[in-house]
Formats: C-alpha cells, structure tokens, sequence
C-alpha cells in the first residue's frame, strides 16, 4: 500500500514536472495577448505613409523620396530609345529644342503653337515633314515567332475593338463604343457595316488628320503605332502597363502582316 502511495505521489510529480513548461508558456502566451497588443498589430498592419504625405523622420518633411541623383531602375532604358519611345532621334532634337523655347517664355496666355509644344498625349509631328518624327524601323528584327506572340497579344487586348481582321469592327464597337480605326484603307469583309461619314475616309489616321495630314494607316511609319499603344488616344486607353515595350512593336507587326493579306489576291496584290 506503501509503496502505491508513494508511486502515486511520484506520478503526480512527474506530470507536474511535465506540465510545468506547458502552463508557462500559456501563461506567457496569455500575457503577450493582455499586455503586447501594440506588437502583434504592427506586425500584422505595418505601417507605412501614403505618396506625398509628410513625414517627421525626414528633415524636409517629405515620406515620398526622390531618387538619387543617376539612378537607373533594373531593365530601365533611356528615353531616347526607339524601343520605348519609337521616336527618331531628329524628333527627341526638335522636342529639347522647342521646350526650352518654352521655357523661356512668359506666362499664358499662349498661342497654339506653344499650346501644341506643351501637350503631352498627343501624337507628335515636325510640321515640316510630319513622318519623320516616328521610327519607320522595328528596333529588333522580328522572327515568326514574333509575329506569333503579336497575334496572342492582338486578340487578347486589341481585337475586342478593332476586329479580328484589323477592320474597326470588334465586338465593342458593336455594342455601341466608339468605332475605331480600321488598319485597312479598303473593306476587307463584304459584311463590314460602312462608315457612317464616308468622306472620313476609310483607314486614315485620326492622329494626322488632327494636325492636318491625310497619313493612310497602312503608310504611317512604325513609331507612330508604338506612341498611340503606349498612350493612347481618342477613345483608346493607354496599354504601357498591360503591354510590354517589345510585345507592342509585336503587335504592330502583326497589325502590318494583316494589312498585307486581307484582299490580296494570289500574286500578292491587294
């Protein structure tokens, strides 16, 4: 009998012993929760400031920092690169040019002219000679299988209004959206719906003739495809977060490879 008392005294012991650590954890788990609140929220909701707003850390108050002075994010290209510009290095020259005449001026009222020198969206022009302000050059070589990754990239972001077949006639369009340009400057399906204002004229572009030039859309240079992708136009949203630079010169090749197939016959001609 003993000795089961003292067996029983000693299994107690021992599950004592073993709950020790378990009930000081739970206990310093219980007090974390009562009394460290603060630092469970700032590891769940860190926090952080808005752009622009201020901030006391920083003698100049300011949360948003500027960057260093040459620095160059990863992948970051100049601006002067017909890669991400498609604009000729003539037209970069004319553009310094005419800002630092704007600069220097007094405040508006200002003329059109210097309205123009100011806009930024719109297709840009040398009023001279109006196509050499775009690269008419892909600035890689395209491969099939380029033109294959522009045809992905068409259909996905581009088709749903400008059709399949690069007429203006995709399903938004038909939905009551704003019609958009054909890529084609004659039908190219004999159920095409006609313009509403035929002395429009059928694929013409709409950037040009804003400036006063009839630019037909199967002769208007490669970079000037690039810009209205890149910041649109019109109707058109801008695609410079949705398409990389290199899918976008892609897609104009593809856009070229259809102006050059619909209605041709098998020699070729149109």
């Amino acid at each position: 009998m003993i000795t089961t008392e003292r067996g029983t005294r000693n299994a107690e012991r021992g599950v004592k012993t073993l709950m020790r650590p378990l009930l000081i954890a739970l206990a310093t788990g219980l007090a974390l929760t009562s009394t460290g609140a603060g630092c469970r929220q700032k590891m769940a909701d860190q926090p952080y400031y808005r752009p622009l707003e201020e901030s006391d850390f920083f003698a100049d108050k300011r949360a948003s920092r500027p960057l260093e002075r040459g620095v160059v994010h990863r992948a970051q290209r100049l601006e002067t690169d017909p890669l991400v510009t498609g604009l000729t290095a003539a037209e970069w020259t004319r553009a310094r040019e005419a800002g630092a005449v704007v600069a220097k001026l007094d405040a508006p009222p200002l003329t059109d002219a210097e309205r123009l020198m100011r806009a930024i969206g719109a297709p840009r022009y040398a009023p001279s000679d109006p196509t050499k302000v775009y690269v008419d050059e892909y600035p890689f070589q395209i491969t099939q299988a380029d033109l294959k990754r522009g045809q992905e990239r068409y259909t996905i972001f581009c088709a749903v209004c400008h059709g399949p077949l690069g007429n203006g006639q995709g399903k938004i369009w038909e939905r009551g959206y704003l019609t958009p340009t054909s890529f084609h400057t004659k039908e190219v399906n004999d159920a095409e719906v006609k313009l509403k204002n035929p002395v429009e004229g059928l694929g013409l572009s709409r950037g040009y003739k804003l400036w006063g030039h009839r630019v037909p859309m199967d002769e208007a240079p490669v970079g000037y495809y690039f810009e209205v992708i890149t910041k649109g136009y019109g109707g058109m949203p801008n695609y410079s977060a949705q398409i990389p630079a290199a899918d976008r010169w892609r897609i104009i090749a593809y856009v070229q490879a259809l102006q050059k197939t619909q209605r041709a016959d098998a020699g070729g001609k149109k």
